[in-house]
């Protein structure tokens, strides 16, 4: 059974509910690692091999964004680029997501997905 892209949608939502749960059970530490250490480094890297996932990554990261503080991502995403070897895409994402200037300019550096299915 192949899976549209939606589904593919729904499966980053969930996974950022259930981020809100482990926070809420488990704490701050916990959350941050199971969705931006687990879920969204492989993610990126899913990314770089299906557009679906491709069009969906901005929305994905500007929905951690919403769930933690730019404090917390800076601090956490620090500690991880320290300590992880990460893919350049990886490391990019990262700094999307340690970054107010680049959510706020998303469009220039991932394509809407009107944009790139037209081109």
């Amino acid at each position: 059974m192949k899976s549209s892209a939606r589904d593919f949608h729904r499966q980053w939502v969930a996974q950022c509910e259930a981020a809100r749960t482990i926070r809420h059970r488990f704490g701050l530490v916990s959350a941050l690692e199971y969705l931006v250490r687990e879920k969204l480094l492989h993610f990126v890297d899913a990314s770089e091999r299906h557009p679906h996932f491709k069009r969906e990554l901005p929305h994905f990261l500007a929905e951690i964004k919403r769930l933690f503080s730019l404090t917390e991502l800076r601090s956490y995403v620090g500690g991880l680029e320290r300590r992880s070897s990460l893919s350049r895409p990886q490391r990019f994402a990262m700094r999307r997501l340690s970054s107010i200037f680049l959510v706020r300019r998303r469009s220039r550096w991932f394509p809407r997905s009107d944009q790139s299915e037209s081109q």
